[in-house]
């Protein structure tokens, strides 16, 4: 099953926020494509598997659909978050990820 979600995101091609066509596959993110410049990333799901933690991927995957819960459940709330979440992922996904 394939879908296709609209969604404003930064492109390092045109440097600055751009709408973009965000696919998934089977329930996990296949494609994400610049409408400006037509700049696009694929995601081989097979490659991801083989190389990164199953339950990582997973969470991965999804964060998107689950991002946009969250927006709709509290708007408010998710945006006073999301600066604070912003800067402190890429510490948590290290540190999740060297523990071993």
């Amino acid at each position: 099953m394939s879908k296709k979600v609209d969604a404003y995101l930064f492109c390092v091609n045109c440097d600055r926020e751009t709408p973009h066509v965000v696919e998934y596959e089977g329930g996990q993110l296949h494609r994400i494509a610049c409408e400006e410049c037509g700049m696009a990333v694929q995601v081989n799901q097979e490659y991801v598997s083989a190389h990164y933690k199953e339950d990582f991927v997973r969470r991965v995957m999804s964060k998107p659909g689950r991002m946009t819960r969250e927006m709709e459940a509290d708007l408010s709330a998710f945006i006073k978050s999301l600066p604070f979440r912003v800067i402190t992922k890429p510490y948590r996904v290290y540190r999740e990820n060297h523990q071993d």
